[in-house]
């Protein structure tokens, strides 16, 4: 008996792929998602941090309720020692005079010089390079130094009720400050041009020296 078995079929040869050309152009990316027109994003952390932080949101009303005490308290202050400094001081002076003449002319001289020369040679100093800081600081300083005096000239010279209680204390308690005040004054002021010239002077004297040593390297 023979094998009548059937041979299996023979694979076709299969049809090569196609080789892409090598400058094909990319894929294109896919689209994203525009907004529709009138929708907006909600605003970050970060964004409301930044709008709380901005300048031009900050409270103007805070500000001008803060200016508004300020200047409250200054005009509170400046009645305060206009109505009663003259006086404070007029008392002051009559208890150190004790309604003695002598007493009240030795005050007097010593206030006069010493808040005259001190203040002046306050000021003196700005002479020198310092900061715009210092400079203001000095002058706040020989003000305040100056005050008895400008106080005593103050209940002299201005008509106010205030004054005028005050230059009647000096007369009854401290009779002869008034002028002893100024006359100390005086010599304070002139002492002050004397030590100023000197001053003056010695600062020059040290620049001419450092000036023809500096020659005298140069030639040598």
């Amino acid at each position: 008996m023979t094998d009548t078995t059937p041979e299996p079929p023979t694979p076709e040869p299969s049809a090569p792929e196609p080789i892409q050309p090598l400058n094909t152009a990319p894929a294109p990316l896919p689209a994203t998602a525009v907004p529709a027109h009138g929708e907006a994003d909600e605003p970050t952390a970060s964004t409301a941090e930044t709008i709380r932080a901005d300048p031009s949101t900050v409270d103007w009303r805070r500000g001008l309720v803060l200016a508004g005490i300020g200047i409250l308290t200054v005009l509170v202050v400046f009645l305060l020692v206009y109505n009663l400094a003259p006086v404070w001081w007029a008392r002051l002076i009559g208890d150190f005079a004790q309604e003695d003449f002598g007493r009240a002319v030795l005050v007097g001289l010593i206030v006069g010089f010493g808040f005259t020369l001190v203040p002046l040679m306050i000021l003196l100093l700005l002479l020198y390079r310092w900061p715009v800081w210092a400079k203001i600081a000095l002058v706040i300083v020989a003000v305040v130094l100056a005050a008895p005096n400008l106080l005593t000239l103050w209940i002299q010279l201005d008509p106010t009720p205030a004054t005028h209680a005050a230059d009647r204390i000096m007369d009854t308690d401290a009779f002869g400050f008034s002028a002893s005040s100024l006359w100390g004054a005086i010599i304070g002021a002139v002492a002050f041009g004397f030590w100023a010239w000197l001053f003056v002077a010695r600062h020059q004297g040290r620049k001419r020296i450092a000036t023809l040593t500096a020659h005298a390297r140069d030639s040598a």
